[in-house]
């Protein structure tokens, strides 16, 4: 039985998701970023952080990357060139999709109010979040996923991107992307942490 530390409403939401398509069994503690809870699940003080047995893992993408690698889903065996394809795009999402989102949050609710500058710095996260969904279309070429048939980690974490993108009126995806997003996001996996979200 694993344990999530987050919430559905927060990037834990990709745990839980990750778990669903699994099929394994878990349970949440609903605890905040830097309370001593969170503390307690990380050194960071951040979440989503996953209990697995005596281990604690923070970080979403490793978690996503342990859980895929322990139950051998949602990923390609270790030394394959598949993997190492799915990593770099693993990557890419985390490092030229999210950076703008997460950037836009810290400036609107997680920096002292004194260091916020949301108005002065949307103008080019708007401009990398467009230039990365380009990359994204290009990488996704006829997909139906980010790694041609198969649905894997790297596209938990785009999917959980898009909406998120979305709800914080980021540009919206040009036809190929936005239906892209849709598909992954009518998943049932997905479709059980949104309940849990509305629910919340």
């Amino acid at each position: 039985m694993y344990t999530v530390y987050g919430s559905a409403k927060t990037r834990a939401s990709r745990v839980i998701w990750m778990l669903e398509e699994l099929e394994v069994p878990y349970v949440i503690e609903d605890v905040f970023p830097g309370t001593p809870e969170a503390l307690t699940a990380s050194e960071t003080g951040k979440i989503p952080a996953l209990k697995d047995g005596d281990q604690m893992i923070f970080d979403s993408a490793a978690i996503l990357m342990h859980l895929a690698d322990k139950h051998g889903g949602l990923t390609f065996p270790v030394g394959t060139p598949e993997r190492t394809r799915l990593q770099s795009v693993l990557n890419f999402v985390t490092d030229d999709m999210e950076q703008p989102l997460w950037t836009a949050a810290k400036h609107s609710f997680v920096l002292p109010e004194e260091l916020r500058a949301l108005e002065a710095v949307m103008p080019a996260l708007h401009f990398e979040w467009t230039k990365a969904l380009k990359t994204l279309g290009r990488l996704l070429g006829d997909g139906p996923f980010l790694m041609g048939a198969k649905f894997t980690v790297a596209d938990i974490i785009a999917g959980h991107l898009g909406g998120w993108a979305k709800a914080m009126d980021f540009p919206a995806p040009e036809p190929l992307v936005a239906d892209y997003i849709a598909r992954v996001r009518a998943r049932d996996g997905w479709q059980k942490v949104d309940a849990m979200r509305k629910a919340a």
